[in-house]
């Protein structure tokens, strides 16, 4: 089974949106009446020297538009601002995001790791695949930190000074690996070292006395040499972890877990001490100015004989705490994670960019929650702080050159100009489906309609008919299970269809279609790398890392011309395109690991697949495997490997279950292994974009699915695991592995153990599309104007939304060019192809003139590797030649309700004449234009001959690769006198 995975390795978009860091020589801007403060009256909520006080906070939450970097000062009233949004403008496709952020001691810089929220499903993007970096807080400006780093809840790590220190690990279930220490000077955003240790290294963090870190099991003092880092023991750490945090003087406080308590203890120099003790997950040991402070619960917890550790109450979550502990967050949250439905700058304020502080005042104990707007401004303010451009290598192909670095064509030819088809051959993605097929389009199905087939799938009743043609897709007539039978379960029974709908809410968030396709749209099929160049725009495609993962479920059995066996014509078709055969197909991979278990004697409390906790193991499985006896297993030991361990250090030690507390969980989805993810997605489903429960809860006699305790997997006499250390078993070998069979539920019964709810009734209709947007005519024709010439962006209707199919019939013809269609050998060796490059950043969406546009991203001129053209003409034959009056047209360009968003530049090419025409152009505004509405929008009157046309490329000047370019209709409309229009065209000179 392979997660909806994308990596990338190109500097990031960042958004910026400056803000005044309270700790640096700006002067404070003073908040004015549309300022959001948190606090409506800072002096009554805040105390009365709120006004001077340099109290800062820095926070980070993710969602579809990137991990949020906030920040606010007190003497603001804390009032929140985006002032960075982290990125990857090639990762479109990869949906929400998640990262984490700390600040330096001296409060004038942050350092964040990021990457799509799906890598936490992934071990290889977990461990060593998120980005990095540093941010100025005088005015927001991103430095990016050039080496791929781990996505875990203790990195980065800031200390006491401006040194940040960030890790990669290569460990996997066969091996501890090693770990690289990536350290930064966060006042210049350069790299001071690169170390690498044996071992799997976490919590590492600067100190007044040093770096230090822990690794097995203990609390060790970093020192590097070259290339190598060295790690002196310390002292062992008193358990499990979930903390490490600098102090003062040198000193090292952690927070660790023994049994049902958190413990709070100080490393002095020689050995720990213990602080206090509060019930497990309620308390947090977090950074501050000057060292540490304890967080929540803290009664028992005494910080008297520990300089530099502070303590404070406060009821409920805790997120973050500012610079000089004036405020704590509850929660900092986007309200598109309950689901990840809604659409990117909903107006409703509940889309991505609409993030909910919670938080606390100390002084006073005043709670507020206030709703930030991410895409809200404030005037950029100069800064004094240094920060230099960090160093970004470059592998050769990676960000292809243009042609003689902006030189002429020529410089990129070999002496004979050799066409590389070997390396073109390289580049074919191996993915048996190919991309932007209209007759492959995927319809965006609504929740109700994904309930619907899981209800109907895990019981076999998936028999709906497809006739043939269904969509347009060319296809024969079927039955999704007719394709993909209901898989058996070894002993009998049936998936609980929560369990299933937990996999698609984690796996895909129930998208069969891209990212970019709302609910009624259609589009590209949801995937994963196809193209081996880990989902860059940037990198040439890699047929041999090709990962071919389809739709909601990310079926990959069949799909890939390297499988021995591929689904034939018919089945990798409705795995593509329709939702009901993905999620039927996908069963069986869900079904396989349960049997697996079964074979290998490994039961999950009593065995019976009824119960929704059972299937802990199989999920654990689903994600990273299950270690069968067979060649590809020389050492013998079956079962599943560390990574979904939930005693794994890679996971905080103190967390609570998945959802159970808030929404806020689905942010930071590293956090919980993968099983622990899907129970949570069961008990708690996600919202659809109109705020309702995208599918129905289980029935929970208690009201919850009751997850395994952390330690339950972890047995000497099985996988040589000590529950009671920080890194229970170090060696993260096959000597992990989990065998055994477990039992934390006791006899069970519907009394105490969670059964499925089935909201759809057996053999019941398929439910109505709950379409996001409307969508106008199938086929019109722009103002009074029935005679118009109309040429689409397609030759053939893609019939997604029963349209009907009309073909042939051509007035006039669209071509989309790719790049520079050069393909050719350099005198280096190395290799030039800009179509495969262009066309990765080429999408579908069914939206505008009969239901589907092509679109790409706005780029600047030094793009030209990014260039998609399109040319819209009429039938040749049907216009003069150049030596006769020319054939003027009132044109007409369509314009799609959503989806478009950029300035596109139309070039009017008159076609070779004697008459002295000269091409013209017009600027238009594709997202102002439309009004939210699909539009005919008139130009104006142009005179074309043989050879005339128009086209609109991609590459503007002030582009970034973030506004869509849409391709759509253009209507040429029979004129006989000259109209400029509302683009003052001059009628082709004429």
């Amino acid at each position: 089974m392979n997660p909806l995975i994308a990596m990338s390795v190109l500097a990031a978009s960042a958004v910026l949106v400056p803000l005044t860091s309270a700790d640096t020589t700006a002067a404070p801007t003073a908040a004015d009446g549309a300022t959001p403060r948190l606090f409506a009256t800072p002096s009554k909520d805040l105390g009365s020297g709120y006004a001077s006080s340099p109290d800062a906070i820095v926070q980070a939450t993710g969602d579809a538009e990137g991990l949020h970097i906030l920040a606010a000062k007190e003497n603001d009233g804390f009032s929140f601002y985006e002032i960075a949004r982290l990125n990857r403008k090639e990762l479109s496709d990869a949906g929400p995001w998640t990262g984490y952020v700390c600040t330096t001691g001296s409060g004038n810089y942050a350092a964040a790791v990021y990457a799509p929220s799906a890598w936490s499903n992934e071990p290889g993007a977990y461990r060593s695949g998120a980005f990095a970096a540093v941010i100025r807080l005088s005015d927001g400006k991103v430095t990016e930190v050039p080496d791929r780093v781990q996505l875990a809840y203790f990195t980065p790590g800031c200390g006491t000074g401006d040194e940040v220190a960030f890790t990669s690990s290569s460990a996997t279930d066969r091996s501890a690996g090693s770990t690289t220490v990536t350290s930064v000077d966060a006042a210049t955003g350069s790299v001071s070292s690169r170390r690498t240790v044996d071992g799997y290294l976490t919590h590492v963090t600067p100190t007044q006395k040093g770096t230090v870190g822990v690794l097995d099991g203990s609390l060790v003092d970093l020192k590097g040499q070259g290339k190598e880092l060295s790690a002196r023991k310390l002292a062992p750490v008193p358990g499990p972890m979930f903390a490490l945090t600098a102090s003062k003087d040198g000193t090292v406080d952690v927070g660790t877990v023994d049994g049902e308590k958190s413990v709070i203890s100080r490393f002095d120099g020689e050995d720990f001490t213990e602080l206090g003790r509060a019930p497990k997950g309620k308390v947090k040991l977090l950074p501050v100015a000057g060292g540490a402070a304890v967080v929540g619960d803290v009664k028992g917890i005494d910080t008297s004989k520990a300089p530099g550790l502070s303590k404070h109450a406060v009821d409920g979550q805790v997120a973050g705490i500012s610079r000089h502990g004036h405020l704590v967050t509850n929660s900092v949250f986007s309200e598109q994670m309950k689901g990840i439905t809604t659409s990117i700058g909903s107006p409703s304020g509940k889309g991505a960019g609409s993030l909910t502080v919670k938080a606390t005042a100390l002084r006073t104990g005043a709670k507020a929650t206030k709703l930030v707007d991410a895409d809200r401004k404030r005037p950029k303010l100069k800064s004094s702080l240094p920060m230099d451009p960090a160093a970004f290598p470059m592998a050769d192909d990676d960000d292809p050159r243009t042609c003689g670095e902006g030189g002429p064509e020529t410089q990129c030819l070999s002496g004979s100009g050799a066409p590389v088809w070997g390396k073109v051959g390289e580049m074919e993605t191996p993915c048996i489906v190919k991309r932007n097929d209209p007759k492959r389009q995927a319809l965006q199905a609504s929740a109700n309609m994904v309930e619907w087939a899981v209800d109907q799938a895990v019981h076999g009743e998936l028999k709906i008919s497809r006739p043939q043609n269904w969509h347009d897709t060319g296809l024969a007539a079927y039955t999704p299970q007719g394709l993909f039978p209901k898989p058996s379960l070894t002993g009998g029974g049936e998936i609980p269809a929560q369990v299933m709908l937990g996999i698609l809410a984690q796996e895909s968030n129930f998208k069969q279609a891209s990212w970019h396709s709302m609910n009624g749209d259609s589009g590209n099929v949801t995937r994963s790398d196809w193209l081996g160049n880990e989902n860059g725009i940037h990198g040439y495609p890699n047929r041999d890392k090709a990962d071919c993962g389809y739709g909601i479920a990310q079926v990959t059995t069949g799909m890939s011309e390297k499988h021995d066996q591929q689904l034939d014509t018919l089945r990798a078709g409705a795995v593509t395109t329709d939702y009901a055969a993905n999620i039927a197909a996908g069963l069986g991979i869900l079904a396989e690991k349960w049997n697996q278990l079964k074979a290998l004697g490994m039961n999950t409390n009593n065995g019976s697949p009824a119960y929704i906790e059972n299937w802990y193991m199989a999920l654990w499985g689903y994600n990273s495997g299950v270690y069968m006896p067979g060649a590809e297993n020389p050492s013998g030991i079956v079962g599943l490997g560390f990574f979904n361990n939930p005693i794994n250090p890679e996971y905080p030690a103190d967390r609570q279950p998945f959802l159970r507390n808030s929404y806020n969980d689905a942010s930071r989805p590293g956090e919980w292994t993968y099983s622990e993810k899907i129970l949570g997605w069961a008990e708690v489903p996600q919202m659809t974009w109109n705020g309702e429960e995208s599918y129905s809860e289980p029935d929970m006699p208690f009201g919850i699915v009751k997850a395994p305790p952390r330690d339950l997997f972890c047995e000497p006499s099985v996988n040589a695991c000590n529950e009671d250390a920080a890194d229970p078993c170090p060696s993260w070998d096959e000597q992990c592995r989990w065998s055994g069979s477990v039992d934390w539920m006791g006899p069970q019964s519907t009394g105490n153990s969670s059964t499925e709810k089935l909201n759809y009734s057996l053999g019941s209709a398929e439910p109505e599309l709950q379409s996001k947007y409307g969508h106008g005519p199938c086929i019109d024709h722009p103002s009074v104007y029935p005679n118009a010439i109309i040429v689409d962006d397609l030759g053939e209707h893609e019939d997604t939304y029963g349209c009907g199919d009309f073909e042939g019939g051509w007035d006039g013809k669209f071509t989309l060019q790719s790049g520079d269609n050069i393909t050719t050998l350099r005198e280096d060796g190395s290799f030039r192809a800009t179509p495969y490059i262009a066309n990765i950043d080429l999408h579908q969406l069914g939206a505008g003139y009969d239901h589907h546009v092509y679109f790409t991203h706005s780029y600047e001129y030094s793009e030209n590797f990014h260039r998609v053209t399109g040319r819209w003409q009429v039938n040749q034959n049907n216009l003069p030649s150049g030596d006769q009056p020319g054939q003027r047209y009132k044109v007409y360009v369509h314009l799609p309700s959503h989806g478009a968003e950029a300035v596109v530049r139309y070039d009017f090419i008159p076609g070779d004449n004697t008459a002295g025409a000269k091409p013209d152009y017009c600027n238009v505004n594709q997202g102002t234009r439309s009004a939210g509405k699909d539009t005919w929008f008139e130009m104006g009157t142009f005179s074309f001959w043989k050879g005339g046309r128009i086209e609109a490329d991609n590459i503007h000047k002030g582009g970034t690769g973030d506004d869509n370019v849409v391709f759509d209709a253009i209507a040429f409309v029979p004129f006989n006198s000259p109209d400029p229009g509302a683009c003052a065209l001059v009628d082709g000179g004429l």
